[in-house]
C-alpha cells in the first residue's frame, strides 16, 4: 500500500509566504506519485501575538495528521521551498535531512550542524524521539534540541575511520589540574614553529564541568576559555581546545599578527588533527581525521588560510604539552587524553595527509618528533624519532586502550541533497555577534546548553508525551485540500515569555 506523506508546516505571520508556499508545493509535487496533504499549524494567542512555539506547533501537525494516518512527515518551513527534481520527497529509511544545498548559503550548508529547513521522519522515528521540545519559546534552539534527541536515539549518521593492524595504542591522562609535559628542544625542531612545520595529534578532549560553556547570547560574560594542548609561551601558538567545544591552532609573525584557525568536534571522542605551515605560499591548513576544514558547509574556518611572514622566533623557549605557560598565574591546563603526538619540518602535502591516515599513521621521512607513549620511564617521555626530543612529565598517567575506530562527527542523514531556496524573510538567528530576539534565544541557548545536553531535561519526558493544546478551528486553504489549525498551547508558559 502507497505511504502517505503529510507536510507539517508551522505558521507564524508568514501569511505571504503562506500564499507562495501551498501553490509552489502543489506544482512540484504533480505527478510525484506522492499521496501528500499539508498540515499548517497556526498558534492563537488569549491576547496578543507572543510566546510562539514552533516546536509545539509542529508537534500538533504531526498529531493531526497521525490521527489521519499518515505514514510520514515533512517538517517544513513555510519560506524553504524545493527548486527542482532534485528534491526526494518519498518514504524514508532514515531520518533524513532534505535541505542541504541551499541557494542562499551558496548551495551548501549554513553549519555543519544544520537540521532545518526542510526533514523527513517515518511516524516511528518521530515517536522514538518524542518529537520536537515544547520547551523552547519564540525563537531559537528547537532544530539543534531535534538533532540531538536524533543523535540520543541513534538515528543519525556516525561515520569512522577505520584502521588495521595493531588499535592497542597507550595514551597520556592528564588531569586539567597541573599535569604537563615539557619539551626541551634540540637543534632539530629549536626553529621549527618559525619555519616549514607540521603538528600532528590524537587527542580526546574532556568535556568539562568546571569550565562554562561559551554561550553566544551571554553577551556580558561570554569568552572563549582555552586549553593549550601543544604550545609555546611568550607570544603564544599551537593548538588547543575551547569551551565552543572546538579545536584551535593559532600563530603569530614578527609584526605580532595573530593568524586563527579552527574546527568544531564534540568532546569526548578520539579526534586525529593535523595542522600544515608553509611559509613558502604564507598559508597554513587544518586537517580533522585526514580531511581539510572547509567553512562553506560549516565544518570551520576556511583551509588553507593565508598568514604573513616572517614568523615569529621563540629561540630555546620550551614546548609545552597540556599547557601554554605554567608560569602564567591561573592558566588553564588541559584536560583530555593523547595517544600520539608528531612534529615535522616541513609541510606535508594533501595526499601524504591522506596516506598517513589511510595506512594506520605510517612514519613519514624527517619526522623530528615522534611521542606515542609506549616508553614512558619515571618522568621521561621518550621521543620515538630518534631526534632526541624527550619530554619532561610533570603529573599525567598512561593507560592503555584499544582504540578500533575513530568516529567523524556524527551528523544527520543527509542522503537527498536537494537543491531549495528559501523566500526572504527578516532574519532570526545571529547578527552582528548576538542573537535578534536576544532576550528569548538567549534563554533557549541556556535551556539547551546547560538543562538539554547536561542531562538535567529528560527528552522522553519533553515533547509529544507531555504535548498539551486545543483546537479551536480547522479550514481548508486556498480551495485545496490541505488545512490550516488554528491551535491554543494549554501548557504552562514561562515567565519569560510575554503576552
Amino acid at each position: 500500500m502507497r505511504k502517505k506523506l503529510a507536510i507539517c508546516v508551522p505558521h507564524y505571520k508568514r501569511e505571504e509566504h503562506l500564499k507562495t508556499f501551498i501553490p509552489h508545493m502543489d506544482e512540484f509535487f504533480k505527478n510525484k506519485n506522492i499521496e501528500y496533504k499539508i498540515f499548517v499549524a497556526n498558534q492563537v494567542f488569549p491576547d496578543s501575538v507572543s510566546g510562539f512555539n514552533r516546536g509545539t506547533s509542529k508537534n500538533v501537525a504531526f498529531d493531526v495528521a497521525r490521527k489521519e494516518g499518515y505514514d510520514y512527515f515533512c517538517f517544513h518551513d513555510i519560506d524553504m521551498l524545493p527548486e527542482d527534481d532534485s528534491c526526494d520527497y518519498s518514504y524514508p529509511k532514515n531520518v533524513e535531512h532534505l535541505a542541504v544545498h541551499v541557494k542562499q548559503f551558496d548551495y551548501g550548508l549554513k553549519y555543519q550542524e544544520y537540521f532545518g529547513g526542510c526533514i523527513l521522519f517515518t511516524k516511528e522515528h518521530y515517536e522514538q524521539i518524542n518529537g520536537y521540545s515544547n520547551g523552547y519559546w519564540n525563537w531559537g534552539m528547537e532544530d539543534d534540541d531535534i538533532l540531538y534527541r536524533v543523535k540520543q536515539k541513534g538515528l543519525a549518521n556516525s561515520t569512522f575511520m577505520n584502521h588495521s593492524g595493531d588499535v592497542d595504542r597507550n595514551f597520556i591522562r592528564l588531569d586539567g589540574l597541573g599535569d604537563y609535559i615539557r619539551i626541551n628542544p634540540n637543534d632539530s625542531i629549536r626553529e621549527l614553529t618559525s619555519n616549514n612545520f607540521t603538528f600532528g595529534v590524537l587527542v580526546r578532549a574532556e568535556d568539562r564541568f568546571d569550565i562554562p560553556k561559551y554561550l553566544i547570547g551571554d553577551l556580558e560574560n561570554r569568552k572563549f576559555i582555552h586549553q593549550y594542548i601543544l604550545g609555546r609561551p611568550s607570544f603564544q601558538m599551537g593548538l588547543g581546545w575551547d569551551n565552543s567545544d572546538a579545536y584551535s591552532f593559532g600563530l603569530f609573525n614578527q609584526r605580532n599578527q595573530h593568524s586563527y584557525m579552527w574546527i568544531k568536534r564534540p568532546p569526548d571522542v578520539w579526534t586525529h588533527l593535523m595542522i600544515t605551515v608553509d611559509v613558502e605560499n604564507q598559508e597554513m591548513r587544518f586537517y580533522l581525521n585526514g580531511e581539510e576544514s572547509d567553512s562553506r558547509f560549516g565544518h570551520g574556518s576556511q583551509s588553507p588560510l593565508g598568514f604573513q611572514t616572517p614568523l615569529k622566533k621563540y629561540g630555546g623557549n620550551p614546548y609545552y604539552i597540556g599547557v601554554g605557560d605554567p608560569q602564567k598565574q591561573n592558566e588553564i591546563y588541559f584536560a583530555g587524553d593523547l595517544s600520539q603526538i608528531v612534529m615535522w619540518d616541513r609541510a606535508l602535502s594533501k595526499s601524504e595527509i591522506e596516506e598517513y591516515y589511510s595506512t594506520d599513521y605510517p612514519i613519514p621521512e624527517n619526522m623530528k618528533l615522534y611521542y606515542d607513549f609506549s616508553n614512558v620511564k619515571n618522568d621521561m617521555v621518550y621521543d620515538l624519532s630518534g631526534c632526541g626530543n624527550h619530554g619532561i612529565l610533570n603529573g599525567g598517567v598512561v593507560e592503555s586502550e584499544s582504540i578500533t575506530k575513530i568516529s567523524n562527527t556524527t551528523l544527520p542523514f543527509r542522503n537527498r541533497p536537494g537543491r531549495f531556496f528559501s523566500q526572504e524573510h527578516k532574519r532570526n538567528d545571529m547578527v552582528s555577534g548576538k542573537w535578534v530576539h536576544q532576550k528569548d534565544t538567549s534563554i533557549n541557548e541556556r535551556r539547551f546548553v546547560e538543562e538539554v545536553q547536561g542531562g538535567i531535561v529528560n527528552t522522553d519526558e519533553d515533547g509529544l508525551t507531555d504535548l498539551n493544546y486545543s483546537i479551536s478551528k480547522r479550514e481548508k486553504l486556498f480551495g485545496t485540500e490541505h488545512e490550516i489549525i488554528d491551535f491554543r498551547c494549554e501548557q504552562e508558559i514561562p515567565n519569560h515569555v510575554e503576552y
